[in-house]
């Protein structure tokens, strides 16, 4: 009868320490996936924002972003020749007139460029947040992604 006690003690005792064992790596492997997740999220610099404001400030980027398009296109569609002038300060003007016409094309297309820029993260950073995960999913993803 001792020797079964002694048996089952030493059966306990191994299925205590497989426990520990496994409650230990679990919570390695929970503290590596969350300071993974922390530093990921400290990479994104717009990870501090409400996902609704994120959102409202895509669609009023969406608005902006149309309104730009439609001013670059209005001045991408005029054209600006110089024409020919008899005298040397007239043919200079006419250069200032296109160059200015130019810049303010390329200016308009500039304001485009950034404002889809910014869009762009933003909507990077709503895809990263990804669909809503629930406090147990998360939970468990932390505990058991390797």
């Amino acid at each position: 009868m001792d020797r079964k006690r002694g048996q089952a003690g030493g059966v306990l005792v191994l299925v205590l320490l497989g426990i520990v064992v496994l409650a230990a790596a679990g919570g390695w492997n929970y503290h590596r996936n969350f300071e993974a997740e922390q530093r990921a999220a400290s990479a994104r610099p717009l990870h501090g924002y409400s996902t609704g404001d994120l959102e409202a400030l895509a669609d009023a980027y969406r608005q902006e972003i149309a309104a730009h398009a439609a001013r670059y296109a209005s001045q991408k569609t005029k054209r600006s020749e110089a024409r020919d002038r008899a005298y040397f300060d007239e043919q200079v003007h006419e250069f200032e007139n296109v160059q200015k016409h130019s810049s303010r094309v390329r200016e308009a297309g500039a304001e485009l460029s950034v404002r889809e820029a910014d869009l762009a993260r933003i909507e990077a950073e709503l895809r990263a947040r990804g669909g809503v995960e629930s406090d147990l999913d998360r939970q468990l993803r932390l505990l058991f992604t390797f």
